[in-house]
């Protein structure tokens, strides 16, 4: 009889255990969860890399016998503007859809739309770049500020140090594509500064601010190819010119190396360094050239910050975490902690041409 109450007790938890999963499998196989992805720019690859991770989550989920509806979508790169990620928002809204995942083209301009979609009953999940404090309920950081920040100057620090740059040789460092509006770039920027403060990088100067930090007020493309060939125009080894640069966002990055290879007359690649946060196939052509002082670049793995992203909205639908919770546990990527209302998904990463080919984003 012990045995037999034993065993009892031991099914009616096992039952309630399973029956949270149970009634979210019989949820969405009457309803799918509606969930859409708005990067900034559509047909760039650093989000295509992210909408791939997103449909491999879809994929895993749709597996387990849980259907969702997934969506994505965004302005193409001549109409990136604010108004065309609330044009969108507003659409999906009116369609009923669950969650909402979006890279803010300009958090602030965006965050009235935002909280209406979130007063709608709808899930904000901003990803990439954050979203004004009170618009979104989640942010799925790729990295932290600190850790983008300090890996952008060990990327120049390592270039820079074969080539005569050290303590006793200081190096003049820009930095360009940031933009006012952009609360991540804004971010590393900041943390860009306080870590030349530290003694690892105190002969990396940005001897004035400004000049040598960009800020652009729109998503301008022909605006940021212009920046960057004025950029490697004030390139050289002298001490009024530029011996680094770091771009902040992968447009200004792959601007960059593009620029270089189209001055009239290229500064000395022995001379200089050049980097920037964007995707390992962005930058593989500059980074394989030897002549091409671009040589290093810093980014995450995009593939899963779109996975992330995507089982991130699917676990507030699911109640699996709510805005409180302190992690979130995937099959794919195990547990990644939330703090502070933000998932974090890992370290940035530098990549050579040692490893860029390695990657297929």
């Amino acid at each position: 009889m012990k045995k037999l109450a034993m065993t009892l007790v031991a099914i009616m938890c096992a039952t309630l255990v399973l029956a949270p999963l149970a009634a979210v499998a019989a949820q969405s196989a009457d309803k799918p969860f509606k969930i859409a992805m708005l990067p900034r720019v559509r047909g760039e690859n650093y989000f295509d890399a992210c909408k791939t991770g997103a449909d491999e989550a879809v994929e895993e989920l749709k597996a387990k016998g849980i259907a969702v509806e997934f969506v994505y979508d965004g302005p193409p790169q001549d109409q990136a503007t604010n108004q065309m990620q609330v044009n969108i928002i507003e659409g999906w809204v009116a369609q009923g859809f669950d969650a909402i995942i979006v890279s803010p083209m300009d958090a602030e301009a965006l965050a009235p739309t935002l909280t209406r979609a979130r007063e709608a009953g709808v899930f904000v999940i901003a990803f990439d770049a954050d979203a004004a404090e009170g618009s979104r309920d989640l942010f799925v950081n790729q990295a932290t500020a600190d850790a983008v920040g300090r890996g952008l100057l060990t990327a120049v620090a390592d270039s820079l140090r074969p080539k005569g740059y050290g303590p006793d040789h200081i190096a003049n460092l820009s930095v360009i594509g940031c933009a006012t509006f952009d609360v991540n770039g804004m971010a590393w920027l900041a943390s860009i500064k306080e870590h030349l403060k530290t003694d690892e990088f105190s002969w990396i100067v940005i001897q004035d601010e400004s000049k040598d930090i960009s800020f652009l007020a729109a998503a301008d493309f022909a605006l940021i190819q212009q920046e960057a060939a004025a950029t490697i125009g004030r390139l050289g080894p002298n001490s009024d010119q530029i011996q680094a640069v770091i771009a902040v966002n992968s447009f200004s990055a792959a601007a960059l190396g593009a620029a270089y290879n189209t001055v009239a007359v290229r500064p000395d690649a022995s001379a200089v360094t050049l980097t920037g946060l964007a995707t390992p196939s962005g930058l593989a052509p500059y980074i394989l050239d030897e002549a091409h002082p671009m040589d290093r670049g810093v980014l995450w793995n995009v593939v899963d910050l779109g996975y992330l992203s995507l089982m991130t909205a699917y676990q507030l639908l699911s109640g699996e975490i709510t805005v409180d919770s302190s992690s979130i546990t995937t099959s794919r990527l195990g547990t990644r902690e939330i703090i502070n209302t933000e998932v974090l998904l890992g370290d940035a990463l530098i990549f050579d041409a040692t490893n860029v080919e390695t990657f297929d984003y």
